[in-house]
């Protein structure tokens, strides 16, 4: 079956009490996403949807880009929450993918290294330590994107790789281990854009349906293209 994906773009209600609840805790507006998904697809709605969402700022106010494999029910928002600027559905563009066509990308993500050595210890109750995951920022940063970018089916044009760092994601949610803790959210995100040319379909349509790096979960790794005639 060939890849779906539906875009949604929402203008957000700065006068919003939930949008500002929402600005605040990136779980909050996870679950705010999620509940403009179908019922009934099981313990993992956000993968079972093909849910990926992006925050975008801007001198305007806020956008919120939400792609995922069924029209959202955008009834469930809150009244007042946004308004909805543009609803398509991106199949065609999924379609379109062939290897030699250039377009132009745009993706938040988390680059970062981790400190887990090659042949990691197990603490004393036998698991294996886990090393640190360090933010990347200036050429580590970009050098990350152009690795996932080829694995992700586009050859970066590397004069035009543009590379800015976002409001962290930030915000905390419930300890399912501890009654009444939190857990703190937190994350640098980069975004990155340029041009490209794709050299590999079907792994840019896994790339563009499930997302890119980690985050995901929180607003991070939606890859967005469109055929460079449009810029």
């Amino acid at each position: 079956m060939p890849p779906t994906a539906h875009l949604t773009r929402l203008k957000l209600n700065p006068m919003s009490t939930e949008v500002a609840r929402d600005l605040r805790n990136v779980h909050s507006l996870h679950r705010t996403v999620l509940t403009l998904a179908p019922d009934h697809l099981g313990d993992s709605p956000r993968q079972a949807a093909g849910i990926l969402f992006r925050l975008e700022h801007n001198p305007r106010g806020q956008t919120l880009l939400i792609q995922s494999h069924y029209p959202l029910n955008l009834d469930q928002l809150p009244i007042g929450y946004a308004t909805a600027t543009d609803e398509r559905d991106l199949s065609p563009l999924l379609t379109w993918c062939q290897p030699g066509m250039p377009i132009r990308y745009r993706i938040h993500a988390q680059p970062m290294r981790s400190t887990r050595p090659e042949h990691p210890e197990r603490d004393d109750k036998g698991s294996l330590k886990r090393g640190r995951r360090i933010p990347l920022h200036g050429d580590e940063a970009t050098n990350w994107w152009h690795d996932r970018a080829a694995t992700a089916g586009l050859t970066p044009d590397v004069d035009t790789t543009v590379a800015v760092s976002q409001p962290d994601l930030a915000g905390w949610k419930d300890n399912p281990n501890c009654a009444g803790k939190r857990i703190r959210i937190r994350g640098r995100v980069t975004r990155f854009e340029g041009t490209a040319t794709i050299t590999d379909t079907p792994a840019l349509q896994t790339a563009l349906t499930t997302g890119v790096g980690r985050g995901r979960t929180f607003g991070a790794g939606l890859l967005s293209i469109a055929p460079l005639t449009r810029m």
